[in-house]
């Protein structure tokens, strides 16, 4: 069994003001432990994914998935600046996961697509982030992995609002 209010102990919070509703502490410390939470399961993703990071997994992700696309289009696909997606695009041309063609009809743009090395990669990434999770999950006992469980379709439904603005 895990102890709970582990990562709790953890978080550093602005001290409450008098005006603090108690609704408000208790979602600005839910916020910050669930946040330091996410960026430790990231940080040992990003080991197993051989520190390329979530944003450069998601955006080859969608370049396997949807095929060559610009890059004001896999920018807009993945929710992020034109100037981040064209970091994220260098670092993965830089390792040999995609390719950029330009596009015969406009020779202003440019056309970005994975290679075969991108798609193998993506594989292997999410199977090695399937097994640090997997890993992790075996430590739980059977009710902390249904309450765990029972958590996804919330933790989903915020992330599908984050991407796209609606909870689905």
């Amino acid at each position: 069994m895990i102890e709970p209010g582990v990562i709790a102990a953890e978080t550093i919070e602005r001290e409450p003001t008098e005006g603090d509703a108690p609704e408000s502490r208790q979602l600005a410390q839910t916020a910050a432990r669930l946040a330091l939470v996410v960026g430790r399961l990231n940080r040992r993703m990003l080991r197993a994914t051989e520190g390329l990071s979530h944003s450069g997994l998601s955006a080859l992700a969608s370049l396997v998935k949807f095929g060559p696309l610009r890059l004001n289009e896999l920018a807009q696909r993945e929710g992020v600046a034109a100037a981040t997606i064209t970091r994220i695009a260098v670092e993965l041309e830089r390792r040999g996961n995609l390719t950029r063609e330009v596009d015969p009809l406009d020779r202003r743009a440019i056309f970005i697509e994975a290679t075969t090395s991108g798609i193998d990669y993506i594989l292997q990434a999410r199977s090695a982030r399937a097994d640090v999770m997997t890993a992790l999950l075996a430590s739980l006992d059977g009710d902390e992995l249904k309450l765990l469980e029972e958590t996804l379709p919330v933790l989903e439904a915020l992330v599908l609002e984050a991407n796209f603005g609606d909870r689905a």
